[in-house]
């Protein structure tokens, strides 16, 4: 009898020693340039008004670490915020702090979602949940001019980041195996939970260092925090689980080699092709 093939490992191995973190430094370069590049392109305008999400940002930003990982990921995110700095203001109203909390940061999160990651994840996430609430308007709070925070009114504001956090706790490796289901219904949802976890663990660390930053007034803080489900939550959401979903199938499809410890790596392409 013939022998059973043996599968093929899904690892990607750079064929040139020019590598960041286990990524060709090509794909960071690409990932980066087309994250910068895309800065032009509002994705979603802030309610609050002083800029926008750019479509560098909201689509490329968390497709660059589930592609190359958190590390990789990280620089490349941090090379795209800088391009999107120089040629769009309003994308990156904070400069070199933007270039932080919305380039490299968001690669990052996304990248951090690998199963391998969840230990760390179940300090940060908490432990960023706590300061979306705390900082800055119970502490510092009045010692820099803001207004203390009104309970518990701000504890119901911060309600999205208690949700995730929540879900991540005690859901996360259910949910994960649920987008591996063969079936397709179970694995789109198990999709949009994974990217809602990430959407949420982006948003807290993005939110409180503005509003200590720019000295956001407390009521100005209430309309940004409730507003996070349209301006970042359920957009990056969707389209988040979109590109996804069919980047997996062009993966398993194709029997296309990733890129180790990437959000793919840990991914068992179970589901239907």
């Amino acid at each position: 009898m013939p022998e059973t093939p043996v599968p093929q490992e899904r690892e990607f191995k750079a064929s040139s020693a020019v590598a960041i973190f286990g990524a060709p430094i090509s794909w960071v370069a690409l990932f980066g340039a087309l994250i910068g590049a895309l800065a032009v392109i509002p994705f979603v305008f802030y309610a609050e008004g002083g800029g926008f999400m750019s479509a560098g940002m909201g689509i490329f930003g968390p497709v660059t670490g589930i592609m190359l990982g958190p590390w990789a990921g990280f620089v490349a995110g941090f090379i795209g915020g800088v391009i999107g700095m120089m040629i769009s203001p309003g994308a990156y109203p904070l400069g070199f702090v933007d270039v932080f909390l919305s380039g490299a940061l968001l690669p990052l999160t996304w990248g951090l979602m690998q199963p391998k990651y969840r230990k760390f994840l179940l300090v940060y996430f908490p432990v960023n949940a706590f300061l979306n609430w705390f900082f800055p308007y119970h502490w510092p709070a009045e010692a820099v001019g803001l207004t203390q925070a009104k309970e518990p009114q701000w504890f119901l504001v911060c309600h999205w980041a208690w949700i995730g956090l929540i879900i991540f706790v005690f859901f996360a490796p259910a949910i994960w195996r649920m987008y591996e289901s063969e079936n397709r219904g179970r694995s789109v949802i198990g999709l949009v939970l994974n990217m809602f976890m990430a959407s949420v663990l982006w948003a807290m660390p993005w939110i409180y260092p503005y509003s200590y930053l720019i000295r956001f007034p407390y009521e100005g803080a209430i309309l940004t925090t409730v507003t996070q489900w349209t301006n970042t939550l359920i957009p990056i959401t969707a389209t988040s689980t979109v590109v996804t979903y069919f980047l997996i199938r062009a993966v398993r499809k194709g029997n296309l080699r990733v890129v180790r410890n990437s959000w793919l790596e840990g991914f068992h392409f179970k589901g239907p092709a």
